[in-house]
């Protein structure tokens, strides 16, 4: 109940996001609204912004495939298995949120400060706000990690400094 529950408020968000952000005449309505668990893009990182082992990925789509137009960049279902970790790592001009699903996980925000989070918790970087998450227990961690662009913050901002962003 909790999965189908959040997948409504993620699949929510991207129509809303879809259609209150159209910046030009690009037809976002011809943009898919369901993304079949088996149709997901399967997309396993290694060592994610320095952190240790695997991040396994299934997204609806990708940044590098999501329109402009589209406030909403990616959206997909993780895993982080026991040991494995995000780095710590900046965000430039998007939103990261995490919204767990199942197991325990450590989040560490961009002053270093750890907090433990579980299934129902939701975790966000904003533009100049960086953070980490890491599974240091059997269960695996499940996430979902929805990423946002306000392309406008993005034009009426100068380029943030050579620090990594995500």
């Amino acid at each position: 109940m909790k999965k189908k529950i959040i997948s409504a408020c993620v699949l929510g968000c991207f129509v809303l996001g879809a259609s209150v952000f159209a910046a030009d005449d690009t037809d976002l309505s011809a943009l898919p609204q369901v993304y079949r668990n088996d149709q997901l893009i399967t997309l396993d990182k290694q060592n994610v912004a320095k952190g240790n082992g695997t991040l396994y990925g299934k997204f609806s789509f990708t940044r590098d495939t999501a329109a402009p137009e589209q406030a909403i960049k990616e959206i997909g279902w993780m895993t982080l298995q026991k040991g494995d970790s995000i780095g710590l790592h900046m965000h430039g001009v998007n939103e990261d949120a995490y919204i767990i699903i199942s197991g325990e996980g450590v989040f560490t925000d961009g002053s270093g400060k750890e907090t433990i989070v579980r299934g129902g918790d939701i975790t966000i970087a904003r533009p100049g706000q960086s953070h980490a998450l890491r599974n240091e227990k059997e269960e695996p961690l499940v996430f979902l990690d929805v990423i946002a662009q306000n392309d406008t913050y993005q034009q009426t901002r100068p380029p943030q400094p050579a620090a990594k962003q995500a």
